[in-house]
């Protein structure tokens, strides 16, 4: 029999925060492979920044080859990684799984579309044409947008993720198996929830309990739990 292919030796560097790489992190936790965690320090981004292929990160090596960008790229990636293995992560064995996933992974990105703009509009307010500079104070701009997007936006994007678990039994995006949409999804409600965006309480995703349940679900799964019970060490 021929000898089995050596797992490739994957370099993943981000910022330490979750951000758009946490989605690759959780897929190579789940499918078993093994990666280095790069976490940046912000201090030293300034250095790294122009040795990047586009300038921003995350950015992968596999084998030491040429460093690559684009999360939705590594994290598919590593779900075909994973569904080498035998962890359906990425489930190419037909088009129409294939498509099923694809098409959570854009029901999904159309959440955090909706999310990202409460979110930077405190972060880069003059993206979005609001003043900035000394003394400027955008701190009602900033709590209007977020007690908006948790009053008036999130509630139809939530009301269809809800829709779309009990369609699957309670289960997860794609049906009773994880997949990278789930890996994509899950750091944005833990966001969400976290307490951590100013005018965003902890408690926004009460109304919809099987939503909460969901990420629960997710959160217990062993190579889950085990990846944030070490970060927590």
């Amino acid at each position: 029999m021929p000898e089995a292919m050596a797992a490739p030796s994957i370099k993943l560097t981000y910022f330490g925060i979750q951000g758009v790489a946490e989605k690759v992190r959780l897929a190579l936790h789940i499918g078993g492979i093994p990666f280095e965690d790069v976490r940046v320090a912000f201090p030293d981004w300034a250095a790294l920044k122009p040795k990047t292929p586009y300038g921003q990160l995350p950015i992968m090596s596999v084998d030491g080859a040429e460093e690559l960008a684009q999360s939705g790229a590594m994290v598919r990636y590593a779900g075909r990684l994973a569904q080498e293995k035998g962890v359906p992560l990425y489930d190419t064995s037909s088009s129409e799984a294939l498509l099923k996933i694809e098409e959570a992974l854009g029901f999904v990105s159309d959440i955090q579309k909706a999310w990202m703009f409460a979110v930077y509009v405190g972060m880069k307010p003059g993206l979005f044409g609001h003043p900035t500079g000394e003394g400027v104070d955008n701190a009602p701009i900033i709590q209007k947008v977020r007690e908006t997007f948790v009053k008036d936006n999130l509630p139809p994007w939530m009301d269809l993720l809800s829709k779309k678990l009990k369609a699957n039994g309670d289960g997860f995006l794609c049906g009773s198996q994880v997949t990278i949409a789930d890996c994509d999804l899950v750091p944005t409600l833990s966001r969400m929830m976290s307490g951590g965006v100013d005018y965003v309480p902890n408690t926004c995703l009460d109304a919809w309990p099987d939503v909460k349940a969901y990420t629960e679900r997710f959160m217990a799964l062993p190579a889950v739990a085990a990846y944030y019970e070490g970060l927590s060490k």
